[in-house]
């Protein structure tokens, strides 16, 4: 299980991670033990997914917060190991195998940080401070500065030139895409 000490130590690592400081990854724990108790990251990202799914319930787009938060949930699973698990697949072939538990630990614990941009623009609109146009032009920032995000912990953590990391980047965002098609 995490403790508040290796939360709070992951997290400021994430930080560094955004900031594009690769020592942000000497923070996190990335033995396999670290690498397997960082999917437990999920729980931090279960608080941060409430208040948005409030939000929008708050906001008229959905009828009951506990159905959808409900019906988010295998979404939130799905999309928390898809892109890891098909990195595994092909972490050989593209030459990251070394860097890939780095990487996944570095991933799971940017998450949270991730998270709390995107859900900006729900709390802000839920607050009834911005427009719906003004959250969706927030959002699309807010998915650019995540994408950007996404990009560096790549880069960082598994070394990986500038178009792989993009690609990988780009990969993970379709991942998404279709297991939210598939299942959302």
């Amino acid at each position: 299980m995490l403790g508040l000490s290796e939360i709070s130590q992951s997290l400021r690592g994430a930080a560094q991670l955004f900031l594009g400081r690769k020592q942000g990854l000497l923070a996190m724990d990335r033995s396999v033990d670290g690498f397997w108790r960082s999917f437990a990251v999920i729980l931090l990202l279960l608080p941060i997914n409430a208040v948005v799914v409030l939000a929008i319930t708050r906001t008229g787009g959905a009828e009951s917060f506990r159905g959808l938060f409900l019906e988010q949930m295998p979404l939130l699973v799905l999309d928390w190991i898809g892109f890891p698990i098909a990195l595994a697949l092909v972490a050989r072939p593209l030459g990251v195998s070394a860097n890939y538990v780095s990487y996944v630990v570095a991933r799971n614990w940017a998450a949270p940080i991730a998270a709390a941009i995107l859900a900006i623009p729900y709390l802000l609109q839920g607050a009834g401070w911005i427009p719906l146009n003004g959250a969706a032009l927030l959002s699309l920032v807010a998915i650019v500065v995540v994408l950007r995000y996404g990009y560096m912990v790549l880069r960082l953590a598994l070394g990986t030139p500038m178009a792989l990391s993009a690609g990988l980047v780009a990969a993970d965002l379709a991942l998404t895409l279709v297991i939210i098609a598939l299942f959302g």
